[in-house]
């Protein structure tokens, strides 16, 4: 559940990176364009970290069965 939360909210950063991006494809030069290109990067930081803690525990939870697996393998006559 926890999962999908998290995933659901890299993929609302994603499209908030994306709308800020835009409206700075769109802005004129200056102060204003730097600044959405500054947020719409926070975004994408935030969304990358995400993503990143998803991936980092799949492996812990897969590292964690998978040595269940070799204990019960090794311990059960």
């Amino acid at each position: 559940m926890a999962a999908r939360a998290s995933r659901l909210r890299a993929d609302e950063y994603r499209r908030l990176e994306q709308t800020y991006l835009l409206q700075a494809e769109h802005s004129p030069e200056g102060l204003e364009r730097d600044s959405l290109l500054n947020i719409a990067r926070g975004f994408g930081y935030a969304a990358a970290q995400i993503e990143q803690r998803a991936v980092i525990g799949k492996t812990v939870a897969f590292c964690a069965i998978a040595a269940l697996a070799i204990l019960v393998l090794l311990y059960i006559p």
